[in-house]
């Protein structure tokens, strides 16, 4: 059985224009095609580059999801990079955590480490666009 989303069913229910969509939590990206479908629905978006074995984006993540709820009008979404190594592969990742952040399909700013100041100045920047 096919499941819908709280989001997917009020865009069937009220019409797609008449929805504005909250974002309140990081979204798992499991697959590329994945990722490249958020990057490019969302307006303005964080990707979150991360692996469980990594101790900084563990302590960063809890941080990510406060982020998430607190700008509603971006879009966060999660690339475990060895779950979904296509889409880290594409856009060539090479340390976690990594953000990367986007402007409609506009890659707008990227940046490495676990460093909360810098991710909610970039928040903000992005916000500003």
């Amino acid at each position: 059985m096919l499941q819908l989303s709280v989001f997917a069913k009020q865009v069937i229910s009220r019409g797609r224009n008449s929805v504005r969509p909250r974002y309140m939590s990081v979204i798992n990206l499991s697959d590329g095609e994945a990722a490249d479908k958020f990057q490019k629905i969302n307006p303005k978006n964080v990707l979150y580059f991360t692996a469980q074995w990594c101790g900084p984006c563990r302590t960063i993540g809890p941080i990510v999801e406060d982020l998430s709820k607190t700008y509603e009008s971006v879009a966060f979404g999660k690339v475990d990079v060895d779950v979904n190594s296509e889409a880290a592969m594409k856009y060539q990742i090479s340390a976690v955590p990594t953000f990367i952040f986007f402007d409609g399909e506009t890659e707008t700013s990227k940046f490495s480490g676990a460093d909360p100041a810098q991710l909610e100045t970039q928040v903000k920047s992005l916000m500003d666009k």
